[in-house]
């Protein structure tokens, strides 16, 4: 396969088949695990006048309302506890069984600072309709009596505040010195108790404690950004072998679409390899707040939740507009061979032809090393826009359609 975006490492698997025996295992697992969330546990505690929960279950959440509260998936050196913010919005008492349960999650890795703002911005936007009467601070439209709200989301604005906090992409343990681990490729983690280390534990408690082993959620949308130093549009990884995922995908009306196959230990696959339909979505550069591309992802939360039939008065399904997405099931990567400084003349979602030359490398006197070449025919997905570069770094990657008659 040929080289994946600049900020995936490593790369997607090119399988062609569902991992069926983990879809089973997990699926068992479900059974035998999901009655351990029978309830909404409270530790007793709050944390800036929220409630601290050991465990959530949907169903016994307060009604018509936005709830908040904290739940710690794991403590740090010293036993410093960690601390996750989680929304709920649960409609009417009936809905956590009668409606769609969606979980919008955002920021695994710590520099990707888009999603954050998403999350926040949905909800505010869901207290504002006044379909939430438990919620002092919603404003009383009549939206409520034109049918409330059918089903429940829960909103993880973070999920790696620690990484946030460091301004790093991946989780840190202190131990041997300290390590870094990409949270996205441990789920559904593993507890201490079985063997898991802290990374393992937190994607566990994530995983079991706050969606439920899946008894939780119905789909799932994971937010994402590039990693810092990049530059890209509004696009998505989904792995349309599952039903479901490619509605979702479409709903997103993205600039681009990669039809993916996942990546073993990512919240995206970890969902589809359970059954629950999910995407994974890329709201452009990481480290910082890009307001059109915040406001569209936003969008698409509220026509995802539309077609979901999430709203009492729900017209019918949505018709997402594809007249500019497109869609590819190949990326192509262009690395610089020589260390130095790298100029890139394609900008993101610039079609490109096979040759063209797209970039050069410089060495410290200005001296040209070399051309960079696409490899391929297609549409550039993200740029570098860092230029002091080493060799063998990912510069430009190029989505194509392996399949497309050109």
């Amino acid at each position: 396969m040929a080289q994946p975006p600049i900020h995936h490492n490593p790369p997607r698997p090119t399988a062609t088949m569902l991992p069926s025996t983990k879809t089973a295992l997990l699926t068992l697992t479900t059974l035998l695990l999901g009655s351990t969330t029978s309830q909404t546990i409270y530790t007793g505690d709050t944390l800036q006048g929220y409630p601290i929960i050991s465990s959530l279950d949907i169903t016994d959440v307060p009604s018509n309302t936005i709830s908040r509260f904290w739940l710690s998936p794991a403590e740090g050196q010293g036993g410093l506890p960690y601390f996750l913010p989680i929304f709920v919005a649960r409609g009417s008492e009936e809905s956590a069984h009668s409606g769609k349960r969606l979980s919008l999650s955002a920021s695994i890795h710590g520099d990707e600072l888009n999603p954050v703002a998403v999350v926040q911005k949905i909800f505010a936007r869901l207290n504002e309709t006044g379909r939430f009467p438990g919620n002092s601070s919603g404003r009383q439209h009549d939206e409520v009596s034109a049918g409330g709200f059918n089903g429940t989301i829960i909103g993880l604005p973070t999920q790696n505040p620690q990484g946030n906090l460091l301004n790093q992409r991946n989780f840190f343990t202190s131990s041997s010195n300290g390590f870094f681990t990409n949270l996205n490729r441990v789920f559904p983690g593993v507890t201490i108790e079985e063997g898991g280390g802290l990374p393992d534990a937190y994607a566990a408690a994530i995983w079991n404690d706050v969606w439920g082993n899946t008894t939780n959620v119905d789909v799932a949308v994971d937010f994402h950004t590039l990693s810092t130093g990049s530059l890209g549009p509004l696009w998505c990884y989904a792995d349309y072998r599952l039903d479901g995922v490619q509605r979702l995908a479409e709903l997103l009306e993205a600039d681009m679409i990669k039809i993916d196959p996942g990546e073993p230990g990512s919240i995206e696959t970890t969902w589809v390899e359970a059954g629950v339909p999910a995407i994974t979505v890329e709201i452009g550069p990481g480290n910082i707040w890009n307001a059109t591309l915040i406001n569209r992802t936003v969008d698409y939360a509220f026509r995802l939740m539309e077609d979901l039939q999430m709203f009492g008065d729900s017209s019918g399904q949505v018709v997402p507009d594809l007249s500019e997405t497109y869609i590819v099931t190949n990326f192509s990567g262009t690395a610089v061979s020589y260390s130095g400084w790298a100029e890139v003349d394609v900008g993101v979602l610039e079609d490109v032809e096979e040759g063209q030359v797209i970039g050069r490398v410089y060495n410290s006197w200005g001296d040209k090393l070399e051309d960079l070449s696409a490899a391929v025919s297609g549409r550039v997905l993200d740029v570098l826009v860092d230029p002091a570069v080493e060799a063998g770094t990912g510069v430009v990657t190029i989505g194509y359609n392996a399949t497309a008659s050109d």
